[in-house]
């Protein structure tokens, strides 16, 4: 028996739902966003960790699609969050900054991040915590390695899975 077949008992993936439905709801009703998504959110830490991305790399190290990452950064843009440059090597390119105000609003809202985070964390035995940490490591270590680091980015078709194109031009007999 494999491993995968002892651990999906009946109603595991019914508890994971619950646990992300649980998540997702604690991050709308308690971890405040002010003006931004929680996605825009996560694009301004990730543009201020790395000192800039490219689009294509927002998505990539986000796991989201090109085009929510593209429409992420307009609007965090007209939000005066993020600022737009040309690349350095490539004018093509644009790199994605954040600016002085996209900066205080990911450093005003990683503490509630954290204080909602540890209640929840707060509410379960003491002696349980550190087994549940370990547990969620696991879990999120085995989704990654399920997943790739691009899980989620669309999938680039190779030439040979092209379809043939066909002639526009009418067939002449011979």
């Amino acid at each position: 028996m494999s491993p995968l077949s002892t651990a999906s008992k009946p109603g595991s993936a019914a508890l994971l739902r619950r646990v992300s439905r649980a998540l997702l709801r604690l991050e709308r009703e308690q971890i405040c966003c002010g003006e931004v998504t929680r996605q825009q959110f996560d694009t301004l830490r990730a543009l201020g960790e790395a000192g800039g991305l490219t689009t294509s790399a927002v998505a990539r190290r986000l796991g989201i699609d090109l085009s929510t990452a593209s429409r992420n950064l307009a609007v965090l843009e007209r939000q005066g969050c993020v600022r737009r440059r040309d690349g350095a090597e490539d004018a093509r390119h644009t790199l994605n900054l954040v600016t002085a105000k996209g900066r205080a609003c990911v450093e005003s809202l990683c503490c509630d991040e954290s204080s909602a985070v540890d209640a929840v964390l707060a509410r379960l035995p003491r002696a349980e915590q550190a087994a549940v940490m370990r547990a969620l490591g696991l879990l999120a270590g085995a989704l990654e390695a399920a997943c790739g680091t691009d899980c989620c980015a669309p999938a680039v078709p190779s030439a040979a899975a092209a379809p043939a194109r066909r002639s526009t031009r009418p067939e002449t007999s011979s």
